[in-house]
């Protein structure tokens, strides 16, 4: 499936940048206007995902806060957040002085539903986020619904979940706003880096204003003019890496689901792990590997697990993170959020990247089943 590593460790994420890539980047770079390769970028990213305005910016994280501000969080509002999978979106949202409030997740794909999330409607929320981070979009569909008809803004985080679809309906299209995170994760990683997508030329403009540091947000939240802010445009370099990758994004998702296939193969078989489901009419996006442990798993076991993989040089970590986890002290309401505490009691992150071959799956399954009955047998 993928190159042979040098290293006998195997990395949780590995980008690679290949000779090829580094020749087509100087060739692009040579002669060119700066920024022209931004510009380039957000134009054909726009394009291939089917919206008319893209903003880049330095990173995922940045791209949520200029998101939520553009449309007016301010101090004091409260925005509505899944309890696992949007850890950027809780801390941006803290970041403006806003709070965030926890909706629980659908067991089987971790998941916020709409009809969970309308509970917690009421006039001091000001947004909605939904979040494919963790790779399934199950659910956004009906988050946009509930958004359109309580006039509310949608940000729909995508996260590194490029390539996932409900309905035929592909990732990026469900928001009034849609942010990317180009992190190792994704398949159209650039290292780092980030883009906003959004059909509104105010919306366009203003969130670019605010990564240029051409406006900002005071201490209650508002937006302004000529003050101290955000400086966070991508630059050309990564830009240019975004555009080659671009093309060859078909590929890289295709690769991805093979080695999300061979996993299934290698894994669905074991009784006390629950990997991710697939329901009818949703396509994944393989950013992770997610697996949870049966509930004869506590939490500390699971940590033992991934402890014991990571002697045996298999990179792993926990697979999801509550939001009252994420940041520390800012207030988050709407917990306790029993299915999300318990995923993220016992979720692990296996590894996934392009370059993994089917003889490294097979070691990383082999430790982790070995990891867990050593655990269990310790309990017994």
């Amino acid at each position: 499936m993928g190159q042979h590593q040098v290293s006998d460790a195997i990395p949780l994420r590995h980008v690679e940048l290949k000779a090829e890539e580094v020749e087509a980047m100087a060739r692009m770079l040579r002669g060119a206007s700066e920024g022209a390769t931004v510009d380039a970028f957000e134009e054909a990213f726009a394009a291939s995902m089917g919206r008319t305005c893209c903003v880049s910016t330095t990173s995922g994280g940045t791209a949520v806060e200029i998101a939520l501000a553009a449309c007016g969080v301010q101090r004091g509002d409260r925005v509505l957040v899944p309890a696992i999978g949007a850890s950027a979106a809780i801390a941006a949202t803290s970041r403006l002085g806003a709070i965030p409030v926890c909706v629980d997740v659908v067991p089987q794909t971790l998941c916020m539903r709409a009809e969970d999330a309308e509970k917690r409607l009421d006039e001091s929320v000001k947004a909605i986020v939904g979040s494919a981070d963790l790779g399934s979009p199950a659910g956004l569909d009906g988050l946009a619904r509930l958004a359109t008809r309580s006039e509310l803004p949608m940000i729909e985080l995508v996260g590194a979940a490029i390539g996932g679809s409900v309905g035929g309906e592909q990732v990026g299209l469900f928001g009034r706003i849609a942010v990317f995170d180009f992190s190792p994760a994704s398949a159209l990683s650039t290292g780092t880096g980030g883009a906003i997508l959004t059909n509104a030329d105010n919306l366009a403009d203003t969130m670019r204003a605010l990564r240029d540091g051409r406006r900002a947000v005071d201490a209650n939240g508002e937006l302004i003019v000529n003050a101290a802010a955000m400086d966070a445009p991508l630059d050309d370099l990564r830009a240019s890496l975004g555009l080659i990758r671009l093309g060859g994004i078909a590929n890289s998702i295709e690769v991805r689901k093979d080695i999300a296939a061979c996993y299934f193969r290698r894994l669905s078989g074991n009784t006390d792990l629950i990997l991710q489901a697939m329901p009818d009419g949703i396509e994944t996006s393989w950013c992770r590997m997610i697996v949870r442990l049966s509930d004869q798993y506590s939490r500390e076991e699971r940590d033992e697990v991934i402890e014991g993989m990571g002697r045996h040089e298999i990179g792993v970590s926990p697979g999801v993170q509550l939001a009252s986890e994420t940041i520390a002290p800012a207030e988050v309401l709407g917990l306790p959020c029993p299915i999300a505490e318990r995923a993220a009691d016992r979720s692990i992150s296996l590894p996934l990247h392009n370059t993994l071959e089917d003889r490294e799956i097979d070691l990383v399954c082999q430790t982790l089943e070995l990891m867990m009955q050593r655990t269990s047998f310790r309990r017994s």
